[in-house]
């Protein structure tokens, strides 16, 4: 009886301790499942975040979409459609007889207007040297006084050439925009998500495309500060020459008489050409030329007396034979 009692004791106590263990094991178990989804819901918005992240960086020009983007418009297409973004550019070639005053009128032109030089040279040391001077301005001025600096523009010298250029940027700025509104609202996002989550690997994978997103909006937004300051601000190219005699500039000939005309202009500024050039040439080497004819005229007599000398010899040998001949005739006599 009592091996009995001892042995059910024994037995009670057994079943009393696996049930406690299942369900502890139980307890942990859901417990543990429970942890590994939060884990796996935080990461999968991490990587939602870092996908999204890796999105934002495809070109700007969306070539991998471009079947689609003809399809349904971007955001910059839609915007450039109703408000453009223009880069104008101007360059200029002048040239001036008084150099000093031209370079002051396109400084003072440019702080009148509101504009900045960006980047200026002057090379050459002037008339008096006989080195003529030049300059080349690139300047900044604002788009809406860019019709004046045109008007203005004539008070500096002649003006030889005039390109003018521009440039439609408006889609690319507009996607540009839009990307950098969408990597802001990712950022919020990511913000949002590092403030919540609790393990190292989640904090570290969100630290990761945070910065990347970061990033990418330090990038676009210089890109919109660059466009910016293009769009406000037209370049404006000068090149300024120092001349003696201002260029004459002619219209293409049309007629027979115009063509005719033309050309015997050319003929005489031609020939003047020459016969300054030539003026020029004996005038400024008539020290040289005035040695070398000395010289020629020594060389020349020097010649001519050697050559008097030896017919002067040949002569007197010739005629010594004749006169023995005549004295010994006389004295045969």
């Amino acid at each position: 009886m009592r091996n009995r009692k001892y042995f059910a004791l024994v037995a009670g106590l057994l079943i009393a301790a696996m049930i406690v263990g299942g369900c502890a094991s139980r307890g942990s178990g859901s417990a543990a499942n429970k942890a590994a989804t939060e884990q796996k819901s935080v990461a999968m918005d991490a990587g939602t975040a870092s996908t999204a992240a890796g999105m934002a960086d495809t070109p700007m020009n969306g070539e991998s979409t471009a079947s689609a983007a003809g399809a349904n418009p971007t955001a910059g297409q839609l915007a450039a459609a109703s408000s453009q973004k223009i880069i104008e550019r101007l360059s200029y070639q002048i040239e001036t007889l008084q150099f000093d005053d031209s370079v002051q009128k396109v400084q003072n032109l440019c702080t009148q207007l509101g504009g900045y030089v960006q980047d200026s040279n002057v090379t050459g040391s002037g008339i008096e040297k006989q080195n003529l001077r030049s300059a080349n301005y690139v300047l900044r001025i604002p788009q809406e006084k860019l019709s004046q600096f045109k008007n203005s523009a004539g008070s500096i010298g002649s003006i030889l050439n005039l390109t003018s250029s521009s440039e439609n940027i408006s889609e690319g700025y507009y996607d540009t925009q839009a990307r950098l509104k969408s990597l802001r609202t990712q950022q919020e996002r990511l913000l949002a998500l590092l403030k919540k989550s609790g393990s190292l690997t989640d904090i570290i994978a969100l630290e990761k495309a945070l910065a990347d997103v970061n990033y990418q909006i330090e990038q676009y937004t210089g890109t919109i500060r660059q466009y910016d300051s293009l769009i406000n601000f037209s370049t404006v190219s000068i090149q300024l020459n120092e001349v003696v005699k201002p260029t004459e500039l002619e219209k293409t000939p049309v007629t027979l008489g115009e063509k005719i005309a033309k050309q015997f202009k050319d003929s005489l500024r031609a020939l003047g050409g020459f016969g300054e050039g030539l003026l020029v040439f004996l005038l400024g080497g008539a020290p040289v030329i005035l040695l070398l004819a000395v010289i020629a005229v020594l060389i020349i007599y020097i010649l001519r007396r050697k050559r008097r000398h030896s017919e002067k010899a040949a002569y007197q040998s010739s005629a010594l034979p004749v006169k023995e001949k005549e004295e010994e005739s006389s004295g045969e006599k």
